[in-house]
């Protein structure tokens, strides 16, 4: 017979144990952020940060299962990343991935992909681009879509990079033009009395 008070024990380590059984072992977050370029392309840099416990090798921008599959992000170009994984250009998406477990994204660890894109900062915003899939080591890459075990749907966060205002701007150059100004007095030469 078990004592009362070993019960409520029991009862603490089930939960546990479903609660960890439902854990996703691919998680993230991430963040967007844009810089106006000419001709009304954005150059783009999202931060993906491995939050589970998986390491990720894989990243599909721009595509997810629940968002009807459709590739969103408008005339991707130029992809590069700091993780020196693989950037494929796919229609209206960009495919990111590792080869070796050397560049994989170690989970508590950050990477940043770049692309350009005339996806607008507001499309970014309101989620019509951007949804994407991040893959773990044990999925098959871009095989495997939706929220499984081993990959995870997000959509990033969109960071907006205030533009300095003209007000700021005149205070920084009127400091400048003060320190030149305090610079040349110490550095002049003094004329000897007399001259």
């Amino acid at each position: 017979m078990i004592s009362i008070r070993i019960l409520p024990v029991i009862a603490a380590a089930l939960i546990f144990a479903a609660l960890s059984a439902r854990a996703q072992d691919v998680e993230v977050s991430s963040s967007i952020s844009d810089i106006a370029a000419a001709g009304g392309v954005f150059d783009y840099t999202l931060t993906l940060r491995n939050t589970g416990s998986e390491a990720i090798e894989g990243l599909w921008l721009g595509w997810a299962l629940s968002s009807n599959p459709v590739f969103d992000v408008a005339s991707p170009t130029d992809a590069g990343n700091n993780l020196s994984w693989a950037s494929v250009v796919d229609g209206n998406s960009v495919q990111y991935g590792g080869s070796s477990s050397e560049s994989f994204l170690a989970p508590s660890s950050s990477a940043t992909f770049t692309f350009d894109s005339t996806s607008t900062p507001a499309e970014f915003m309101s989620q019509a681009a951007g949804q994407s899939v991040a893959y773990g080591v044990d999925a098959s890459q871009f095989a495997i879509e939706d929220n499984s075990l081993h990959s995870v749907e997000f959509a990033p966060t969109l960071v907006t990079v205030p533009e300095p205002s003209p007000i700021s701007l005149l205070c920084v150059a009127a400091l400048g033009i003060s320190f030149l100004a305090r610079s040349r007095r110490h550095t002049l030469p003094a004329h000897p009395a007399g001259e």
